[in-house]
């Protein structure tokens, strides 16, 4: 219950400290303004908005606080720690760099493998050199795979439960024929926390300060981790991380993209807490799984890609009728019980065997 109370509160405290929260504030008004774009686009395509960009920036910050909240819990109680000195923190540093090459590499997949491979590389060459204080990060293999895997379940979740808010109608071409689906650019911020391990000398060092922990403690490598923290105390490293889920859809509808690109994630992080028991045996076995972790995330990419091209189109029009990409709220179509997906036969008597014969129409209309 005190390992629940102190994590609850420390991460509360990466909400509130001033400099802490001007970072959130930050971000709410960064947020604020891309939603006010998807917004503006939304309104061109449907003629009205199902969200504020407001109501769509208050999501994505409550639900990146939840996110937060569930993946500092999960850590916390698994035991995934780190020695003060490896310098964790690096590896959400090294992800925004990474960003700047590509969007996907923000993901912790890469800065991670990156990080746990250079801190391999450090070991050696202070065996090497016979010079111990060469070995500036002393990562822990398995915590940082741990790490990563609870931070693409949360992802996972994220995606499931908000990842459809501020999806557009977009439209493309297959077979020579117009189709439609739907654009996904949603990103969150998590305030959460990580544990070092620090000397009981230099407990005040680490915020929050240290907290007494059950004797079932740590979930993950209990009997290694309990000789180490004999002689070393646990404290709280307040972070922020973010997580982006941007994909584009045309053969599933609004809500179940979001659900399908979910699962994969949650199934990747799976795999990554099973690859996790292998992490320590010998370093040779840790640089194939440090290499695996970014193989993998591609793979899923590739999972993910595979089946939307061999996908069956969901929004096509043919020879019988228009198809129903969306229903603005509210809207006349809406209380008609018009519904995604829908084929429009005729309007007024009028058959629509082309799309160009109810556009006319909607240009006929009184504005």
């Amino acid at each position: 219950m005190e390992l629940l109370k102190y994590t609850l509160q420390q991460v509360s405290y990466a909400i509130v400290e001033p400099s802490y929260a001007l970072i959130l504030i930050m971000m709410a008004v960064v947020f604020y303004m891309k939603n006010k774009k998807t917004t503006v686009m939304e309104r061109l395509i449907m003629g009205k908005n199902s969200s504020t960009a407001f109501e769509l920036t208050v999501s994505q910050i409550v639900m990146g606080i939840l996110g937060g909240v569930v993946a500092s819990l999960i850590l916390t109680f698994l035991g995934i720690t780190f020695y003060e000195t490896s310098n964790i923190f690096l590896i959400f540093i090294l992800s925004v760099a990474l960003m700047f090459f590509s969007p996907k590499l923000v993901c912790l997949s890469y800065s991670g493998a990156i990080l746990g491979l250079l801190s391999i590389l450090l070991y050696f060459i202070s065996l090497i050199m016979e010079n111990p204080s060469l070995d500036i990060l002393k990562m822990d293999i398995t915590n940082l795979l741990v790490l990563v895997a609870v931070m693409h379940i949360v992802e996972g979740l994220l995606v499931i439960f908000d990842g459809k808010r501020g999806a557009i109608p977009v439209f493309g071409s297959r077979d020579k024929k117009i189709i439609g689906g739907f654009a996904y650019r949603r990103q969150w911020i998590l305030p959460m926390i990580i544990l070092l391990m620090v000397q009981a000398t230099s407990a005040n060092t680490v915020m929050g300060g240290s907290v007494n922990t059950p004797e079932w403690w740590p979930i993950i490598n209990h009997n290694k981790n309990m000789l180490i923290f004999a002689t070393m105390v646990i404290g709280a490293l307040p972070i922020f991380a973010g997580v982006n889920y941007a994909t584009i859809t045309f053969t599933k509808s609004k809500k179940n993209k979001p659900i399908f690109s979910g699962l994969l994630i949650l199934g990747y992080g799976t795999v990554l807490i099973l690859l996790s028991f292998l992490g320590d045996i010998n370093k040779i076995l840790d640089v194939i799984i440090l290499t695996l972790m970014p193989v993998l995330h591609e793979y899923m990419l590739y999972i993910d890609r595979l089946a939307e091209k061999k996908g069956k189109i969901k929004y096509v029009s043919n020879e019988e009728g228009v198809c129903v990409l969306d229903v603005a709220h509210d809207s006349i179509a809406k209380n008609m019980g018009v519904k995604m997906g829908d084929l429009i036969l005729e309007i007024n008597n009028i058959k629509l065997y082309k799309d160009e014969i109810i556009f006319n129409m909607l240009e006929r209309l009184p504005d």
